[in-house]
C-alpha cells in the first residue's frame, strides 16, 4: 500500500511541475519581446519641450492639440527651469527623457530605480529640483486629463507600432551580434513629440541601469503625416504605420545602448582622445548640421549606423543594407563607414572575440588611415 502511495505521490509531483516548467518558459518567451509603452513622463517632458522650442506642425495632430491645451501654462516654472536646463547646455534633453525612465510615472517624484549607477549620480540636486517642477506642472496642467481626452488617439498609435515590430528575432539577432544582453527592451511612441531638423521625425534611444541589469527605450515620434478622414471627420491613422521605420530606427536607438555605454566607459577615454584630432571643421560642420557637435557623438553615430547595416545585412536584407550604406555615407557623411566596416567583418568571423567592447581599439585601428586631407577630400566627393 505504501508503495502504491509513492507511486501516486511521484505522479502527483511530476504532474504539478510540468505546467509550472511551460509557464515559466512561456514567461522567458514573453520578456524577449519588444514591449510598446505609453509613458505620462514622456509625453509631459514632450508637452514642455514645445513651449522651449517653438515651432509649428500641422501633420503633428497631437502636437497642435497640445500647444492650444496648454498655452496658458506656457511661463509655468517647470517650462522655465526646462529652458534654462536646455539652452544653458546643463543637460541635453535626451539625457532628461532618461532620467524620467527611472522615475514612478508623474505626479509621483518617486524613483523606481537609484541613480546610483547612472551617469547622473553626482547631479540628484538639480535632478530633483526639475523632477518636482514637471510633477507640479502635471497636476497644475492637468496632463491626466490631457491624455485621457486624446486616449483613442494614443491607443490608435500604440495599435499601430505594435502591427509594425520588428521580427521577433530581432533581439537574438542585436545581442548576438554585439554579444551583450539586455533585460528589457521597450518602444515609447510620442505623438507629442516635436519634429523637424534634417529628418523630419525623431528617436531618442534611452537606458536605464537597475540592479538587474540595463533596460533599453526607443521613444519615437510620429514618422508619417497625420489628417483626419474627409468624410468621417476622425483619425484613421495615427502616423506610426511605417514598419521599415520602425524597425530601422530599432536597430538605431537600442543600437545606442549597446555603443554609448562602451565609449563612454572612463577606461576607453584615452582610445577616443587619440583619434579627436579627425573631428576636423569641415567634418564638425557637417555633424553639427544633424545636432552632432562633438567626437564622443561623432562617433557614437557613426557606430551605431555601422550596426544599421551589418544588422540589415546579415538578415538577409541586402537590398536595404546597400540603401542605408549609400545614405548614411553619402547624403549624411559619415565617411568613416567604408573603412570601419571592412574592419568588423574581422569581429563577425571570429568568435572567440568576447564581446563587441573587445574589439574596439581594433575596430578604430581603421581611423589611422585618415587626416585632415582626406577626410576634406571625402566630404568634398559626396557634397
Amino acid at each position: 500500500m505504501r508503495f502504491i502511495l509513492n507511486i501516486l505521490a511521484i505522479i502527483i509531483l511530476l504532474l504539478s511541475c510540468k505546467p509550472k516548467n511551460h509557464n515559466e518558459e512561456k514567461e522567458e518567451v514573453a520578456e524577449r519581446q519588444i514591449q510598446v509603452d505609453l509613458n505620462p513622463n514622456i509625453h509631459t517632458s514632450h508637452i514642455i519641450e514645445m513651449f522651449v522650442w517653438p515651432g509649428e506642425y500641422p501633420t503633428r495632430p497631437m502636437c497642435v492639440a497640445a500647444q492650444k491645451h496648454f498655452a496658458p501654462f506656457k511661463d509655468h516654472p517647470a517650462v522655465k527651469l526646462s529652458d534654462s536646463l536646455l539652452q544653458n547646455e546643463i543637460f541635453y534633453f535626451d539625457e532628461l527623457t532618461e532620467i524620467l525612465l527611472y522615475l514612478e510615472d508623474f505626479p509621483s517624484t518617486e524613483f523606481k530605480y537609484p541613480l546610483e549607477n547612472s551617469p547622473y549620480a553626482n547631479r540628484t540636486g538639480i535632478i530633483n529640483q526639475w523632477i518636482k517642477k514637471l510633477s507640479e506642472f502635471y497636476v497644475n496642467a492637468n496632463v491626466e486629463s490631457f491624455l485621457k481626452a486624446n486616449e483613442v488617439f494614443y491607443q490608435g498609435v500604440r495599435q499601430e507600432v505594435l502591427k509594425n515590430l520588428p521580427p521577433k528575432d530581432f533581439i537574438s539577432q542585436i545581442e548576438e551580434y554585439y554579444r551583450e544582453n539586455k533585460i528589457r527592451y521597450t518602444i515609447i511612441p510620442a505623438p507629442e513629440m516635436p519634429t523637424g531638423g534634417a529628418y523630419g521625425y525623431r528617436g531618442i534611444g534611452p537606458y536605464v541601469y537597475t540592479p538587474d541589469g540595463m533596460l533599453i527605450y526607443q521613444v519615437i515620434s510620429a514618422s508619417l503625416p497625420v489628417e483626419k478622414d474627409s468624410i468621417s471627420n476622425k483619425y484613421e491613422y495615427f502616423g506610426f504605420d511605417n514598419k521599415e521605420f520602425t524597425l530601422r530606427n530599432s536597430y538605431h536607438e537600442f543600437g545606442h545602448a549597446f555603443v554609448n555605454t562602451i565609449l563612454a566607459k572612463k577606461e576607453n577615454e584615452t582610445l577616443l582622445n587619440k583619434y579627436m584630432s579627425l573631428f576636423t571643421p569641415e567634418l564638425q560642420k557637417v555633424m553639427e548640421n544633424q545636432n552632432y557637435d562633438n567626437w564622443f557623438d561623432c562617433l557614437a553615430e557613426h557606430l551605431v549606423r555601422l550596426g544599421e547595416i551589418r544588422l540589415a545585412e546579415r538578415s538577409g536584407n541586402k537590398k536595404w543594407a546597400d540603401e542605408l550604406r549609400k545614405y548614411h555615407t553619402e547624403k549624411l557623411n559619415f565617411i568613416f563607414l567604408p573603412e570601419f566596416e571592412t574592419k568588423i567583418k574581422e569581429y563577425e568571423g571570429d568568435s572567440s572575440i568576447d564581446s563587441f567592447e573587445e574589439f574596439l581599439p581594433n575596430l578604430l585601428k581603421a581611423l589611422d588611415s585618415f587626416n585632415s586631407e582626406k577626410i576634406k577630400k571625402r566630404i568634398n566627393e559626396s557634397t
